[in-house]
């Protein structure tokens, strides 16, 4: 795994059309692509999108730049390929270069890995059983030896030795197993929220005091990116954390979290706004939360309840009346499972 860059890097008249800042994002991507055909040679093909961009921290005007002087191409909507050649940088040497394989070479050589693993798993398999069953006949040699050795003989007659049943747990003992329920984990997520989201943050590179100041800031909306609720905020970091984790965001670029908050980050992992509900009349988005949502369950006024509602009102019923009727109704049933 190494890439070179070529001496006249910066005499390319390319190179020298572009700022400091786009040649850094150039560098960088040339490195992360061949990390990528070293980790990833059957599945990589050299694009990348603008979310990958923006975790090594980059923008869509460094890279609309890039793309205007010839350094990355273009090669379909918000897909790019970085472009290497003598002058520039190779993947590799300059004497044996290195490529993202095409479509058709990354087929085949998933087909010739699929047969290899197929045949080493039947051997394995036959060495499994086999071993499977020299381990089922000593047991059950160990078995009768320790049957025989487990008895006392008095006279003629066998007696087995007896073993008394032990006493059940104390129930509120070690042994004993406590059930937590998710709203006490989310109570006790929230208590906290920015301990929480410092616990699951995939790096704890600088100082926490700095993240816990651009988390308030965010929060309060005194911070120069968008605000933020602390729900949305821990939201947030949970599915950064997760996409780090599944190697969905490159690990080796993940700042610190109080940059990662005062440069904008978390707006690339904030959960979607809820849709707007739907309103007709004087049934706006406060009438429903004063004469429904506000007295039944969470997340209950949904579906085909809904539905008949708005058929009531819509065909001349009191909306209050009907407000009445839906509040009753999910009172009794509660939350659906």
């Amino acid at each position: 795994m190494s890439v070179n860059f070529d001496s006249t890097f910066g005499f390319d008249p390319g190179v020298q059309d572009s700022s400091m800042a786009a040649r850094g994002l150039y560098a960088t991507m040339v490195t992360w692509c061949d990390h990528q055909i070293y980790t990833r040679p059957d599945s990589f093909d050299g694009t990348f999108d603008l979310k990958r961009v923006r975790s090594v921290g980059g923008n869509a005007r460094l890279v609309r730049e890039l793309v205007e002087n010839g350094l990355f191409e273009e090669v379909g909507e918000g897909l790019y390929r970085v472009v290497t050649r003598r002058g520039l940088a190779v993947f590799g040497s300059f004497k044996n270069q290195k490529k993202p394989l095409t479509p058709e070479e990354a087929a085949e050589l998933h087909e010739k890995k699929a047969a290899a693993g197929h045949a080493g798993g039947k051997a394995s398999g036959a060495a499994r059983r086999a071993k499977a069953e020299a381990n089922a006949k000593q047991n059950e040699a160990d078995a009768k030896q320790t049957a025989s050795t487990s008895t006392k003989q008095t006279g003629s007659t066998t007696v087995p030795n007896q073993t008394m049943p032990s006493s059940s747990p104390n129930p509120s003992g070690p042994e004993s197993k406590q059930t937590v329920s998710i709203a006490e984990i989310e109570a006790r997520a929230m208590l906290d929220p920015f301990a929480t989201a410092w616990s699951l943050y995939p790096k704890h590179t600088g100082s926490p005091d700095r993240a816990r100041i651009a988390w308030q800031a965010i929060v309060d909306g005194r911070a120069v990116t968008p605000r933020a609720t602390p729900e949305a905020l821990l939201a947030a970091v949970t599915r950064y954390q997760k996409a780090v984790r599944d190697g969905d965001a490159d690990d080796r670029f993940v700042k610190g979290m109080g940059r990662w908050l005062e440069e904008g980050g978390y707006l690339d992992w904030l959960p979607a706004p809820p849709k707007p509900r739907y309103t007709w009349g004087i049934c706006d988005e406060q009438w429903l939360q004063d004469h429904i949502l506000s007295q039944v369950p969470e997340g209950s006024f949904e579906g085909s309840i809904v539905g008949t509602f708005w058929a009531n009102v819509k065909a001349g019923g009191d909306p209050e009346q009907a407000a009445e009727r839906v509040v009753k109704e999910l009172t009794r049933k509660g939350r659906p499972s």
